[in-house]
């Protein structure tokens, strides 16, 4: 009988904005990983596939999926056209071997990529065989209300809007919503998702998988009661451990176990983590 598929467990270069690409290669591979998100960031040595693709391959790493720039810090990498800006992330995920391609969901003044992405982002990923899959964002709170600029906010327009989606579980809960619940409703839809913990704060902490509030163990252990077959990638702030690479290394492989394990139900337990 054929095994159920699995998910991926990735982890992003997105959070090591501070290190050498070359660094946080090594760091992930010798973490044990074996599959990656690329973040394309204001670094030109992420904007074009070559060099990624040659210092992954030197490590025994695959691309497996890409996050565009659409960050604030990067809206004009790639053009300010948010289309345009999926197409040439398109070329470059076919050029690195990504299957996957995450991006942000329209702002509200964004008409005609809102449309493009309710009406001709499924075409578009048949016709390309790169999944665009939108990500789950959250509003600014100020003194208590609820700024958005964004649309899409709540899982069920996000859903409803879509053709696929990605969930990031630091977004969620800096929206004000239970991880559980929307995954739910995501779900049927849902291909790639961020995990990190998050100290209910308020702010988009990621943080590492036993620092936090959000009950990860019960989460995991859904995506495997469940069934679900895409990508879980792990998005962890990083920044304070530019100077201490053996505990770098050290946490990567820590979260990468944590989490395979509550993948294929083996433990429910693992030293130095939380149940949840």
């Amino acid at each position: 009988m054929t095994p159920p598929p699995q998910p991926s467990v990735q982890c992003s270069t997105g959070p090591f904005w501070a290190f050498e690409l070359e660094r946080a290669m090594d760091a992930l591979a010798e973490a044990g990983f074996r599959e990656i998100e690329l973040m394309v960031t204001r670094d030109p040595r992420t904007q074009e596939p070559e060099i990624p693709l040659r210092v992954a391959t030197e490590r025994g790493l695959k691309i497996a999926s890409v996050h565009a720039p659409f960050l604030v810090i990067t809206k004009t990498v790639w053009g300010a056209d948010p289309i345009q800006k999926i197409k040439r992330g398109a070329e470059f995920c076919r050029a690195v071997g990504a299957e996957s391609m995450v991006v942000h969901p329209p702002y509200l003044w964004e008409r005609d990529y809102a449309r493009w992405l309710s009406q001709e982002a499924g075409g578009f990923s048949a016709e390309t065989g790169v999944t665009v899959a939108v990500e789950t964002m959250y509003p600014k709170w100020v003194a208590g209300r609820r700024m958005r600029a964004y649309r899409w906010l709540e899982a069920k327009a996000l859903y409803e809007a879509c053709h696929l989606v990605a969930m990031d579980t630091s977004h969620v809960t800096v929206a004000r919503q239970d991880i559980l619940d929307v995954y739910e409703i995501l779900a049927p839809k849902l291909v790639h998702i961020h995990l990190s913990n998050n100290a209910g704060d308020g702010r988009d902490g990621h943080l590492e998988l036993e620092k936090g509030i959000l009950p990860l163990d019960r989460f995991l252990e859904e995506l495997s009661r469940t069934g679900y077959a895409g990508a879980v990638s792990l998005e962890l702030s990083v920044g304070r451990y530019l100077e201490r690479p053996r505990e770098l290394v050290e946490m990567l492989k820590r979260s990468r176990e944590y989490v395979e394990q509550r993948l294929s139900g083996r433990s429910r337990v693992s030293k130095g983590m939380p149940r949840g």
